[in-house]
């Protein structure tokens, strides 16, 4: 039971580090990039440690800058929200517009296969005329007959591919159009959340230079207490003996935790940014793979029926040129 628990903790944990990942802000919600900054540095530490108030300091460095990091955290899932809120209604518009094209492309498809049948129809009892023996006359009759209904076909063809084409061509300029418009409205909030970010990182250094400064008077303050016949506890030594050595100390764990907060923007803002810029191109690729099939599929569609129909008409033993409609289709 109790393994089973810690199972699931460790999933819940996982589903919510992915959840704010996504959000740029993971680590955020709780005191993890505090204790992050002081991880490795020891003298850091020990002057947090020196006397009661520079304890009561450490604490209350602790409780503003986590309060700051978790303020942070929920504004970064607000515009996360804001940020999918946008690509769903990127995706509605962009499938509207497909279904659009698609009823139409399915309505034209249908009207040639449904002429088609009607032709094909004629052909066959044209096929049927010239079993048995056949007079110059009626021959000739059935050749012109059949050449109308050739004609008659490929004007179908040429017809329907045009439509095609341009349904398909509206629908691409469309997307192209939403992509844009996608592209700059999630251009303008990523731009809003980073100008936040920047905000609440900057907030984060000064909590930082404020603690620095308030351990630096403090100790100093308690050094004062140490007379010629008074010597600092032996373990403080290494740490602030005197003015220079604390501000040696305080410098080097200052610009460690500054390091570890600018690190933490840059990779934040270097995510953002590169997320922007692949979703924006995949989303080009994507549509100028979408359309190449489409028109590859108008075109397959258009020979298809073309060779299909050519097929029957060589029953009839009749030469049909298809130059002028494969000349129409290539235009």
């Amino acid at each position: 039971m109790k393994e089973k628990e810690e199972l699931d903790a460790q999933e819940e944990y996982k589903k919510k580090l992915a959840f704010l990942t996504a959000a740029y802000v993971e680590y955020l919600d709780d005191d993890y990039l505090f204790h992050q900054m002081f991880e490795d540095d020891k003298e850091g530490k020990d002057l947090s440690m020196v006397n009661e108030d520079t304890q009561n300091a450490f604490e209350e460095y602790k409780i503003n800058f986590s309060a700051l990091c978790k303020e942070f955290c929920d504004i970064g899932l607000e515009e996360h929200d804001k940020r999918i809120n946008e690509i769903n209604l990127y995706d509605i518009a962009v499938n509207e517009g497909k279904s659009i094209s698609e009823n139409r492309g399915r309505m034209i498809v249908n009207e040639v296969l449904h002429k088609k049948t009607d032709i094909s129809a004629t052909i066959k009892q044209l096929i049927k005329k010239l079993t048995g023996n056949v007079d110059a006359i009626t021959l000739e009759n059935i050749t012109k007959e059949a050449h109308q209904l050739s004609e008659e076909f490929n004007d179908i063809i040429t017809d329907a591919w045009t439509k095609l084409m341009s349904t398909e061509v509206d629908l691409h300029e469309q997307i192209e159009d939403i992509n844009e418009v996608f592209r700059i409205n999630m251009s303008d909030m990523m731009g809003s959340f980073l100008t936040i970010a920047r905000g609440y990182f900057s907030q984060l250094r000064n909590c930082e230079a404020e603690y620095n400064d308030t351990i630096n008077g403090l100790i100093l303050y308690y050094l004062s207490g140490f007379g010629d016949d008074v010597k600092l506890p032996r373990h403080l030594l290494n740490l602030c003996e005197d003015k220079d050595m604390l501000n040696y100390n305080l410098n080097n764990s200052h610009e460690r935790h500054l390091q570890i907060i600018d690190a933490r923007e840059d990779t934040m803002i270097n995510r953002v940014k590169n997320w922007l810029e692949e979703y924006s191109e995949q989303l080009i690729k994507y549509e100028r793979e979408r359309n190449n099939q489409q028109v590859l599929e108008i075109s397959h569609f258009a020979d298809f029926q073309q060779q299909d129909f050519s097929q029957l008409l060589q029953q009839l033993n009749l030469n049909t040129d298809d130059t002028e409609v494969i000349l129409a289709l290539d235009e």
